[in-house]
C-alpha cells in the first residue's frame, strides 16, 4: 500500500500583536481562493475576543493579513463559514460571555468574502446557540440546509445536548430537530459539536463526545428526525473534530486519536471509514508536535503543559502548549486543506493530496 504523501503546512496567521490565544477555526473554498476564520484574543472567552478573517489567492504560497470580521463588546466564538444557498457566504458565529447563554449572529458577503454585511441575529430571542456551533452546515439536493448543533448548560452537572437545525427557506428560519441520547450511559455531560455527511438519502452526524469514543447518529429524512445517537469506534479526547467526504464514497475525520475526557490535543490525525463511520482507522499524521511549520526552526514547538486545560462555562483556560486542535476540513480540487489551532499561538493550513489518503483495501 503506498503511504501517504507529507501534508504541506503554512501559517494562517500566527503571534499576531492583537491576541495572545487564537483558536476553532473555520475553512471554505471559493472559487480557486481559500478562506479561513477564527476567533482570538486574550484568552478564550475574554471580553477581547473577535472574529478574524484570512484569505489565500489561488495559486498564492501565504495568506493575507488577517482582519478582524465581526466586532462588538463581548466575547466572540466558533465562527462557521458556509456557502449559502441564496448564493452569498455566510459566516456564522457565537456572543457572549458563557457558553450556555450564546447567541448566534451571522454576517453575509456578496463577493466572496472581501466585504461583510453587518451582523445579525440568525434566530432571535435565542439564548444558548442555534445553527452550527463548529462545523459546517449540510446543503442538500432539494435545497434543504442542515447545520450541525447543540447547546450545554454546566453547574455541578452538566449537561450537553445535540440537534440539528434545518432550514427550507435558504436560512430565513429554522426547526430544531434534537439527536437523541441515552443518558443513562453516560459518565460525563453528553455529546456536542455535530457534523455532517451524507451518502445517498441517509444524512449522517459525527459527534464530540465526554465518553473517551465518538458518537454516531443518522437520519433517513433529510436530518428532520434522527436515530439515538450510539459510540463508534473512533477515540475522542472531548475536543472538536471535523468530517470530510472522500471521492470514493468513504467520509474521512480530522480528530485528536486520544480516548481520554478533556485528553491531549496532539497528535492531529484524519481517519477514514468505509462503513458510514462505524469502524475508523488512521491514514495520516497531520501534526505531531515535533516538526516546525515551513522548517522555521525559531518556532520549534515547547514541552506540552502539563497542567492541561481547565474547562468551564466561561471557556477553557490553557497555555496552548503542545496543542493541536478543534480542526476544519475543505477540499479544494483534487486537494484536501485542513485548518487548526497551532498552541493557541495562531492557525496553520495543511494541505495533501486526497489519492494519497484514500489507501487500497477496506478501512
Amino acid at each position: 500500500m503506498t503511504e501517504p504523501a507529507l501534508p504541506t503546512r503554512r501559517w494562517v496567521a500566527i503571534d499576531h500583536p492583537s491576541w495572545r490565544q487564537a483558536h476553532a477555526s473555520s475553512v471554505l473554498a471559493v472559487g480557486g481562493d481559500l478562506l479561513a476564520a477564527w476567533f482570538a484574543g486574550a484568552w478564550e472567552g475574554s471580553p477581547d475576543t473577535r472574529i478574524w478573517c484570512a484569505r489565500r489567492p489561488a495559486g498564492a504560497s501565504r495568506w493575507s493579513a488577517p482582519q478582524i470580521v465581526a466586532s462588538a463588546d463581548e466575547a466572540h466564538w466558533n465562527p462557521v463559514l458556509a456557502a449559502g444557498p441564496d448564493g452569498a457566504l455566510w459566516l456564522f458565529f457565537k456572543r457572549g460571555p458563557l457558553i450556555s447563554e450564546w447567541v448566534t449572529w451571522v454576517c453575509r458577503s456578496a463577493d466572496g468574502g472581501r466585504t461583510w454585511s453587518p451582523s445579525s441575529e440568525l434566530v432571535p430571542g435565542d439564548v444558548g446557540g442555534r445553527g452550527p456551533v463548529k462545523n459546517p452546515p449540510l446543503l442538500l439536493p432539494d435545497g434543504t440546509w442542515l447545520a450541525p448543533g447543540s447547546q450545554e448548560s454546566w453547574g455541578a452537572e452538566p449537561v450537553w445536548e445535540s440537534f440539528v437545525d434545518v432550514s427550507t427557506d435558504a436560512g430565513a428560519t429554522w426547526r430544531r430537530a434534537p439527536i437523541p441520547l441515552d443518558r443513562d450511559a453516560l459518565r460525563g455531560p453528553g455529546v456536542i459539536q455535530p457534523a455532517l455527511w451524507r451518502d445517498g438519502s441517509t444524512v449522517y452526524a459525527l459527534l464530540r463526545s465526554s465518553e473517551g469514543r465518538a458518537y454516531r447518529a443518522c437520519s433517513p429524512d433529510g436530518g428532520r428526525t434522527w436515530s439515538t445517537a450510539q459510540p463508534v469506534g473512533l477515540p475522542s479526547n472531548n475536543s472538536g473534530l471535523t468530517v470530510v467526504a472522500l471521492p470514493d464514497g468513504s467520509v474521512g475525520c480530522v480528530h485528536n486519536p486520544v480516548g481520554d475526557d478533556w485528553g491531549a490535543r496532539c497528535p492531529l490525525v484524519l481517519s477514514r471509514s468505509c462503513d458510514e463511520g462505524v469502524s475508523w482507522r488512521e491514514v495520516l499524521t497531520i501534526e505531531d508536535g515535533r516538526t516546525p511549520v515551513d522548517e522555521d526552526a525559531a518556532r520549534l514547538p515547547g514541552p506540552p503543559d502539563a497542567a492541561g486545560i481547565h474547562p468551564a462555562d466561561g471557556g477553557v483556560r490553557t497555555s496552548g502548549a503542545g496543542e493541536y486542535s478543534y480542526p476544519a476540513a475543505t477540499s479544494l480540487g483534487d486537494t484536501l486543506v485542513v485548518t487548526y489551532t497551532w498552541q493557541r499561538r495562531g492557525i496553520v493550513e495543511a494541505t495533501v493530496p486526497i489519492h494519497s489518503v484514500i489507501p487500497e483495501g477496506p478501512a
